[in-house]
């Protein structure tokens, strides 16, 4: 994605223009932006003001970098390599049966489903490892 050639600050200021009452067709003839950019950016930039702006990029950032985070876990976490065998369950038996395998097979494939999270009817179905 291409980046503005404005900065955060020169937006807000070309919104409190507008909001000063200077026409939005003068402000976009003069910055040389089309009128669906200005409306753009006062969507993104509404009423915010420059501590404002730094701080929402500030928790982009950080979104970014939990994100990032986040799908390297489940990366970690779905690789066939990285499987580790189950332990069993505190007062299961030792050797499972085929049902209770299954079972299993079937909540991890919903848990993946739906981001990890069993929740409704079928919250009493959890995977402990």
């Amino acid at each position: 994605m291409r980046r503005s050639q404005y900065t955060e600050n020169e937006i807000i200021h070309l919104l409190y223009e507008a909001h000063a009452g200077v026409p939005v067709d003068e402000i976009c003839r003069t910055a040389q932006v089309s009128l669906r950019t200005f409306y753009r950016w006062r969507r993104r930039f509404g009423g915010l003001t420059p501590p404002a702006v730094m701080q929402m990029k500030e928790l982009e950032a950080e979104n970014r970098r939990l994100r990032a985070l986040v799908s390297n876990l489940s990366e970690r976490l779905h690789t066939p390599s990285g499987e580790l065998p189950h332990a069993p369950r505190p007062g299961a038996p030792a050797s499972a049966p085929a049902g209770a395998l299954a079972q299993l097979r079937a909540s991890t494939l919903a848990a993946e489903r739906c981001g990890g999270a069993l929740v409704g009817r079928f919250a009493s179905v959890r995977v402990t490892r």
